[in-house]
């Protein structure tokens, strides 16, 4: 389960079961503003529109089971933090 909360450490145990936390810091490449996003809000992105791309670490993220699989594994690797760059396709494509 990936929960987004600030100053949290990842890999707090309870129960048995290990919960991570993250936070999501997305850049939005057109106007160069950061902001934090939940799970939430990251779900309701318009996944299915080809014009916007997110990154990770140089990973397109095309879905959101994709983000929350790449989330996983930071989160196992003890991130705390995630950074999203946010862009029009043809910002990434024309080199920025």
């Amino acid at each position: 389960m990936a929960e987004t909360e600030e100053g949290v450490p990842a890999g707090e145990q309870t129960e048995g079961k290990t919960t991570y936390k993250i936070r999501l810091k997305v850049l939005d490449r057109e106007t160069a503003q950061y902001r934090y996003a939940t799970l939430d809000e990251a779900k309701a992105w318009d996944w299915d529109n080809p014009e916007t791309w997110r990154m990770i670490g140089g990973w397109q993220i095309t879905s959101f089971q994709q983000l929350l699989n790449i989330l996983y594994r930071k989160m196992e690797k003890g991130y705390t933090e995630v950074e999203i760059l946010e862009s029009p396709r043809f910002m990434i494509l024309a080199g920025g």
